[in-house]
């Protein structure tokens, strides 16, 4: 093989690996210790429960900052005498009053004036009062913090917890790291809800488990943890997921994800995000998940199927840009058996995500947002629920919409796992698991997934074929260039002969792009191909000249320092 042809899949898989169905959020549990009594700070409505979340709106933190969170923040995350004085929340209290340091003369790791007698410095109380005008939106006063799923109280159902052995938790900012476990298997179950078991708030991200779909036996050592990456082989069957600030995930009565026995699956892997910003040298954790299995299988089985956009290139300083992905019609047809029913989806972008909705389109025609964020934040995650499940068709097709704000970025922004990258993917989680022949469904620019994945010959290019260093015909073509051009210099016989092979399907729209991409830069290999690449580009300028009809059209010899500028920014574009 030339290149990787697995190279837009394996971008996608990471994709799967980084994102959860309920969007990760941002949550930094160690700053309570930067302000008094952070971690005792009272619920205003439920007795006895604490607020864990004090900057934040969700009572268990992550997501969208209160009033004080926002101060605290403007404040740099210090607690100083400014901050201390300050009324956040408007209820007639400092917050220094409110949180037990009246004086303010708090400083870390010394003991607060007052530890009782305590109220949020965030949500302004008595809400009937004068000042307050009634509880806040955000404030749930029957929320008690705890797991509420029907399907873990019903007979048979059983609760089976997969924890981290005592782990040291690297003293680096982020950390993926997975262990490999068994799960039940003297019959089938179905798994039917899921819930976190944290030990160390202070690290703890957000946690994944992933099926080892047709492993019959361990993929690997059982229970021994290690960085994330190979260890995910076969296992990437989402099945379960937390996030900070959430407490558990329920599934629709009419599915489960099918566990155990025959075509069950049998072992699992669990993936730990560990964010350590500060770098703390002795912290250790040994958090895990509650799975809720049932014998009782439901009448479907549970699946997840990904769709969006894998191809990004957003300019900076937009202030909106849209950009789309299509799992459409034809490729719908072709990878579904029959009906599937929808009963959640989350959308998901990054930092620089504004809006996104996710559409079902039937004979062309819009039918209804199976997910519809207005206003999108990456620090509030939105899981869209439908009580009565969507259908969806052979045919029909999932366009999901994202758009950008890049207001402060200075240079383009691509697809990539990393925050400050960009996604544009929906998650959906669906049954009968069956009825669809593979979980992605996600274009590369104007190419369907089923393009790509699906066919050797793509809008009339071989692409397969293209990629085999082997065959005889591929081997003329590179050799050509290799033979004809030079990087930078424009050859009258280069010209002639790129000229014409531009023309051809497989260096030309979409279909040459995809093909760049799976040229990766790195490896001899690779190189090779960067710099062949580079060689077939190398009349680029003369071509455009010929295009527009200028007189000084043709092929040139250009000089050195030109040469050395074209080829360095070539490098920089396919590396």
């Amino acid at each position: 093989m030339l290149f990787k042809m697995s190279g837009l899949n394996s971008l996608l898989s990471r994709a799967l690996v980084l994102c959860t169905l309920a969007v990760v959020c941002t949550c930094y549990p160690y700053l309570r210790e930067n302000f008094p009594n952070g971690k005792n700070v009272p619920h205003p409505c439920i007795k006895g429960d604490i607020w864990e979340g004090v900057g934040h709106e969700n009572s268990r933190g992550a997501g969208t900052r209160n009033i004080f969170g926002m101060d605290f923040e403007n404040n740099n995350l210090v607690w100083d005498a400014e901050l201390c004085k300050k009324d956040s929340d408007g209820d007639g209290k400092t917050n220094g009053e409110e949180l037990g340091d009246p004086d303010c003369t708090w400083t870390p790791d010394t003991n607060p004036k007052y530890t009782t007698g305590l109220s949020h410095p965030g949500i302004c109380e008595p809400f009937d009062s004068p000042q307050c005008g009634g509880k806040p939106s955000f404030v749930n006063c029957q929320d008690t913090g705890n797991f509420q799923c029907d399907a873990v109280n019903e007979p048979d159902t059983f609760n089976y917890t997969i924890r981290f052995p005592e782990t040291p938790v690297p003293a680096k900012e982020t950390t993926y790291i997975c262990v490999t476990f068994e799960l039940p298997k003297d019959k089938q179950y179905h798994l039917v809800a899921a819930a976190p078991d944290i030990d160390n708030l202070h690290v703890m991200h957000h946690i994944l488990i992933f099926g080892c779909e047709g492993a019959d036996k361990a993929p690997r050592n059982l229970m021994e943890p290690e960085e994330c990456g190979a260890i995910m082989g076969g296992c990437r069957e989402l099945i379960a997921a937390w996030s900070a600030g959430g407490i558990g995930q329920c599934l629709d009565k009419n599915m489960g994800f099918l566990v155990g026995a025959d075509k069950g699956l049998k072992y699992a892997v669990m993936q730990h995000h560990w964010n350590n910003p500060q770098e703390v040298t002795d912290y250790t954790d040994s958090s895990g998940m509650t799975l809720y299995l049932t014998p009782n299988l439901r009448p479907n089985n549970a699946g997840v199927l990904i769709t969006g956009q894998g191809s990004l290139d957003i300019p900076p300083g937009q202030s909106s840009y849209p950009v789309t992905g299509s799992c459409g019609a034809d490729c719908l047809s072709q990878m579904m058996d029959g009906n599937i029913y929808v009963s959640q989806v989350a959308n998901h972008m990054h930092l620089l995500g504004a809006a996104q909705h996710t559409e079902l389109r039937r004979n062309t025609a819009f039918m209804m947002y199976l997910a519809q964020d207005k206003v999108y934040d990456y620090n509030t995650p939105v899981t869209h629920i439908h009580s009565d499940p969507v259908m969806i068709q052979p045919g029909d097709e999932l366009k999901t919409t994202c758009i950008y704000s890049s207001k402060t970025r200075t240079t383009t922004t691509k697809f990539g796992d990393a925050t400050s990258d960009e996604m544009c993917l929906a998650f959906f989680t669906y049954y009968p698991k069956e009825n669809l022949r593979t979980g992605m469904c996600v274009s590369w620019k104007s190419l369907s997934h089923c393009e790509t994945r699906h066919k050797d010959v793509v809008r009339g290019c071989e692409i397969r074929k293209m990629l085999n260093l082997l065959d005889p015909d591929t081997i003329k073509v590179y050799g050509k260039v290799n033979e004809l051009c030079d990087p930078g210099e424009c050859h009258k016989e280069c010209f002639d002969y790129v000229k014409e092979l531009k023309q051809h399907p497989c260096f030309s729209g979409d279909v040459g792009k995809l093909l760049r991409s799976f040229s990766t830069g790195k490896g001899t290999v690779g190189l090779e191909m960067v710099a062949w690449f580079a060689r077939l580009d190398s009349c680029d300028v003369e071509l455009m000249k010929e295009k527009r009809g200028d007189i000084n059209a043709g092929y040139t010899t250009t000089s050195s320092y030109t040469t050395l500028l074209l080829v360095l920014s070539l490098l920089l574009m396919y590396c």
